[in-house]
Parts: C-alpha cells; structure tokens; sequence
C-alpha cells in the first residue's frame, strides 16, 4: 500500500520543466588567468589524449579562413611540408616538447567550478564542456594537431625497436592547452596574427584576417566588393583557395596577392607610393579616412566604407576597358590566360594602373577618362618592336613597358621572342607610373594635370623640395 504522503501519479509538467544536463564532452582541472579582460583556462593533455581525442574530427574545429565569412574564426591553410618536418623532428628527440597549443570557445559554453585561489589573478578550477556546445577553435597548434594524429597511429601498438622508444616518450608527455574564453571571430583573428611565430603568416592572409587597421579594412572591403577582384585573390595557398571556393560552389582564380591589392587600394584612395614602410601606408590612409569622415560626419568605420565604394566603382569601370580585364569580364579568358598575355597581371602592374588612378584623383582629372585612356596603351605582352642591344644586334623589346613592368627575351624553347614579367620593386614600377602619367598627359589635353609636377608630389614619385623621389625612411 502506497504511502498517504506518495503523490498517486507523475507530474508530467513538473518533469517537463526540469532542466537535465547535457552529457559531457570533457572535463579538465586547470589554472583559470587572464590576458587583460580575456580570461584563460590552461590545463595538460597526455600526447596520446591529444593524438585521439582532441583532434580536428572530434573534440576541436578548424578552418580555412573565409572571406566570405569573416565572423567564423579561421585558420591559415595547412601546409604538408610543415606537419611532417614536426612529425620528423618529434621522432628524433627524448625531450619531445610541443609548447602551448591555444584554442578558443565563447564564455557561455564554459562551466566553471571554483575549487582553489592560486594568486590575485590566477584560480584553480574545474571546466566542464558540455556535449551541446560547440567544440572549441584552433588559435594556435593547428600543425602539431596535425601531427600528433599522424605519428601516434604510427608507434601506439609497437614493442620494440626504434618505434617503441618513441612511443615510450610520447606516453610520458603532455601538452599545455589553453583555452580563451573569446567568440567574438574579428577578436581571435586579431590574436591569431599576432601570435603567428612558430611559422610566419603570408602578408597575404594578414592583409585579409587583421582587421586592427585601416589599410587591411580598405583592402579587405575591396577585395570583397570589387567585381575585378571576386574569387581572384590570393591569401590562402592555391589548392587550399580552390578547395573553399569549391564547398562554395564557385571557382577560384589565382589573380593578385591580398597584400597587392591592400596597397593598390590604399594608393587609389590617395596614398600613392608615400608608403615607404608599413606605418607609414597606415598612418596616410588613416589621415585620408578620418578627413573624410569629418568632411561626412560619419565615424572611421563607415567613413573606410565610404572610400572602398569610390575604389571599387573606378575598378569596376576599368574592369570593362583595360585589355585583358575587359576579356576577363567578358569571360573571353579566365586569369591564368590573362597572366600569359598581359603585363599588368604582375603586383607592380596593379601598382602602376592604381598609382595613375591616384594621380587622376588628386589633380581632380576624371578617372572615367583617366581608364579609357590606359585602355590604349599597350598591355600585351605581345606588343614587342625592333630594337639593337649594347653590342648592336637585333633584339625584341616591348613597346612600351620594357625594363619596367616587361623583360623581353628570346625564348629557344619556344624560338621566339617573349615579354616576361619585370620585377615587383619600386624601382621598376615607379619609373612606369612616370612613363605613364607623362605619355596620357601628352596625349590628350584634358589629361595634362597628370603630367605636371604637382601631381608626381601628390603621389609621392617626386618630394616638394627637388627632383626625385622621397627619401625612404628608416625601418
């Protein structure tokens, strides 16, 4: 017989309203700490745990960095060489130590159970991951992740020789994990830039994934909005670019270098080639920005929009009318044509087309006029003429751009002349911007602004004290 005090049935609404916690997806002790208002959670991960476990297929994610999704924390592309050149060092060693691998997960996913004050800053705790939160990002570690999945299923079950001395090495070591209590993406690319040591990040994907300057936001704004540029540019490896182009159901293109196209955006917008260095290009583009938001009332973010969409409309407009291009935008040929038949495919022909365009803007020439009339010149690597070198025999050189953006020689394979690429240095693309203004200017009046001095100083080919160009400051 039921006690009186025995409810006679469930109360189904009360079960409903019970909260059942989710199963675990793991569980450390740690050291709870801080950088600045970030907190951390630092704890040990037995090599064979991090082998099995927290890997990219269970208990960690990764991913190329998207330009299409900048929100989403992404990596830089994993390089084959690299993971093998650790998996072979590791083998090789009785002190196998891998540093810190850092990850990061929002605050809201973290449970923290506070078991012991260590420092003012610094507490023992106890994290619990749930298995309905997501599973923490790779900051830094992605390589030695990699690695340790690789080399493990290699020694794990061996009992002599070579590959048991490792494994015997391998069990008895852990791995530091760090985990930052960040989910905001445009925060962890930032710190994954910055923490990029173990193995130097392209200039490329810096120029698309930092967002703590001016000069990256205008770049990265053009990059994604110019129609020039769509699936064109480069800032992860090739195959790894093609690769997430694919998941998109797109194709991409090996056209200009991330880096390229930051510069050449900032020289439209006004920098020309004043950027002798890095902060130089920033501290210009950032006085451009913040006079044009005074001039609209509007703050630098939007201000950067702003700039971008003058950029990318002038783009837009060369994209139908410079030769090659104009093909491209047609779909007549795609890039890798366009790089064999053209001189401007090089950075330093970018350079030269975006450093003229600086010029129109700061002599108030239109840029409309200012495209049409590059459209004329000859961009074709095909355009050689006659000429005699220094011993006085006959040679082919291109009509226009040789020694600059074009290095015509012969080409016994093919047995014909052929226009190769000049170099990317300023010393080769500086005296083709020069060439250029000159040549526009005299060929049409309404283009003469651009051969005048003032214009030279406005883009910084010429100082306002003398002839030549600024003197390049100390790094």
């Amino acid at each position: 017989m039921l006690d009186a005090s025995t409810p006679s049935e469930i109360d189904i609404d009360a079960l409903r309203q019970v909260a059942v916690p989710a199963g675990i997806k793991f569980q450390k002790l740690g050291f709870l700490s801080y950088a600045g208002v970030m907190p951390k959670i630092t704890f040990e991960v037995p090599f064979p745990e991090l082998a099995e476990r927290f890997t990219f297929d269970r208990l960690l994610t990764r991913h190329d960095f998207d330009l299409d999704n900048t929100a989403l924390p992404g990596n830089r592309d994993i390089t084959e060489s690299h993971w093998k050149k650790i998996s072979d060092g590791i083998q090789h060693t009785d002190r196998p130590y891998l540093g810190t691998i850092t990850v990061a997960l929002a605050q809201e996913y973290c449970e923290i159970e506070d078991l012991q004050k260590v420092s003012e800053y610094i507490r023992l705790v106890m994290l619990t991951i749930r298995d309905n939160a997501p599973n923490p990002v790779i900051e830094d570690g992605q390589h030695r992740i990699k690695m340790a999945s690789y080399v493990w299923p290699l020694v794990k079950d061996a009992t002599e020789g070579e590959a048991a001395r490792v494994r015997e090495y391998l069990e008895r070591t852990s791995v530091e994990l760090t985990v930052l209590m960040e989910g905001d993406g445009d925060v962890l690319s930032t710190i994954f830039v910055r923490m990029g040591s173990t193995k130097p990040i392209s200039p490329n994907l810096i120029a698309v994934m930092d967002k703590s300057t001016v000069q990256n936001q205008l770049g990265l704004y053009v990059t994604r909005h110019s129609r020039l540029l769509a699936d064109r540019v480069s800032y992860l490896s090739v195959a790894a670019s093609k690769a997430l182009a694919s998941k998109k159901g797109r194709t991409f293109e090996d056209l200009y270098p991330a880096a390229a196209v930051r510069s050449a955006a900032a020289s439209m917008a006004g920098v020309g080639v004043r950027d002798r260095t890095p902060e130089q290009r920033e501290n210009l583009i950032a006085q451009i920005v913040d006079a044009k938001a005074q001039a609209e009332g509007v703050t630098r973010e939007a201000a950067i929009e702003l700039v971008g969409r003058e950029v990318v409309s002038v783009l837009d407009y060369a994209y139908t009318r410079l030769p090659g291009w104009r093909e491209m935008s047609a779909a007549k040929i795609n890039a890798t044509e366009f790089k064999k038949q053209y001189v401007h495919s090089s950075a330093a022909g970018l350079h030269v087309i975006a450093n003229v365009l600086a010029a129109a803007r700061s002599t108030g020439v239109s840029a409309h006029l200012a495209v049409d009339a590059l459209a004329r010149l000859p961009w074709e690597r095909s355009a050689l003429r006659k000429a005699k070198n220094e011993r006085g025999e006959d040679i082919m050189v291109h009509e226009f751009f040789e020694g600059t953006l074009a290095a015509t020689s012969f080409d016994a394979k093919e047995g014909k002349w052929r226009a190769g690429t000049g170099g990317a240095t300023r010393s080769n693309y500086e005296p083709a911007i020069d060439k250029v203004l000159r040549h526009l200017a005299r060929q049409d009046p309404g283009l003469r602004p651009l051969g005048e001095r003032q214009a030279q100083i406005d883009i910084g080919l010429v100082s306002k004290a003398g002839p030549g160009r600024p003197r390049k400051n100390a790094a």
